[in-house]
């Protein structure tokens, strides 16, 4: 009886024994299942071959949104990583943008890089990224901080220009050309965008202490043809004026048809924005005085750096980076159009990538 019951007991303790070294075998071996996945998973994520990015500008007939698209792609030519550029048909088009948007999310871009149209056409879009996990970087636009936060969105970080601070080389640049007297007009952007707001701040804020007066300020939307026929009218109005500061150069470009065509070119100062160009001809030609370099080549280059970073090093968010503006004038403009589209080298000089290294990428 005795000999029963211990061998029964010897029987039970094994077959605990068994059950347990069992447990412990599949725990390990789910265990290492699951590392080799998420091994395998990590790999592939972090494969420069294997990340897409997609890269949202306004409009690429603009020749300044065409520097951003050769930026952008000499970034992931040297990453080895995929870009998608999109853009729409106008500058003007906040619905069509944000359809494009919200296209590339659905499509599990694995990061999106955009210039918004304004500062909150695409946060329904940063929204719905933020809801699969994808990195969005801004350029171009500061988002608006008070619509972010009704859509419980958040960007990765803003990589993009001083619009403040173009408003105020522009503003210097005035105020040194006409030695701090006489009347200048500033033909504005799309009323409201982050861009029209600021450079117009800037530039006020130069000519603050001077005896330069403001006379007129009107927008053009961004368009040639619209400047032209505003700067028609306020000659008409203020035949007195010595400058005018144009939001971008596409406008800069219709001031000088207004001023040709009303016989004033050599009278006014034109000075336009964002270095492109057909800017650069202009200046070379003695028509336009001078251009703020917008650095989109650089901008567009770092951006996909930046996300790139938040997808390999899986950040949600990175430093955000402002980068510093130049003047393109008659004495610079040569080494500019050589440089094209990338900026003079006094701008690498001055704006570094703050984005590499990048930890983990694989080729």
């Amino acid at each position: 009886m005795k000999r029963k019951a211990v061998r029964s007991i010897i029987a039970i303790g094994l077959v605990a024994v068994l059950f347990l070294c069992g447990c412990g075998q599949s725990e390990k071996e789910k265990k290492e299942g699951t590392t080799e996945k998420k091994t395998e998973k990590t790999e592939k994520a972090v494969k420069a071959e294997d990340i897409k990015i997609g890269y949202i500008v306004k409009c690429l007939s603009n020749t300044f949104w065409q520097t951003y698209q050769e930026g952008a792609e000499a970034a992931a030519e040297e990453l080895g990583v995929q870009v998608d550029i999109r853009d729409v048909k106008s500058e003007d088009d906040y619905v069509g943008q944000l359809d494009v948007a919200r296209g590339m999310v659905n499509q599990d871009y694995d990061a999106i890089v955009a210039a918004s149209i304004t500062n909150t056409n695409l946060i329904p879009a940063i929204a719905d990224a933020n809801k699969k996990g994808i990195p969005w970087v801004v350029v171009s636009e500061l988002q608006d901080e008070d619509v972010l936060k009704e859509y419980d969105a958040k960007v990765t970080c803003n990589c993009r220009l001083s619009f403040h601070d173009e408003g105020v080389i522009a503003g210097k640049y005035v105020a040194e050309q006409l030695g701090g007297e006489g009347e200048v007009a500033i033909i504005e952007g799309l009323t409201g965008t982050t861009a029209t707001n600021e450079r117009i701040a800037g530039f006020k804020e130069a000519l603050e202490g001077t005896n330069i007066k403001i006379v007129a300020s009107q927008p053009a939307d961004w368009l040639r043809e619209e400047a032209k026929d505003v700067t028609l009218g306020i000659l008409q109005a203020n035949p007195e004026i010595k400058a005018i500061y144009a939001l971008n150069d596409t406008m800069a470009l219709g001031c000088v048809a207004a001023l040709n065509q009303a016989e004033k070119l050599q009278d006014v100062l034109v000075i336009g924005d964002d270095g492109t160009n057909e800017a650069y001809e202009s200046i070379q030609n003695k028509e336009m005085a001078a251009t703020i370099d917008g650095v989109a080549w650089q901008i567009a280059y770092f951006s996909v750096h930046a996300a790139v970073k938040a997808v390999v090093e899986e950040k949600e968010t990175l430093e955000d980076y402002d980068l510093t503006p130049g003047l393109i004038t008659i004495d610079n403009v040569s080494e500019a159009m050589e440089e094209a589209p990338k900026p003079v080298q006094e701008m690498f000089d001055i704006n570094k990538n703050i984005y590499l290294p990048i930890e983990g990428i694989k080729e």
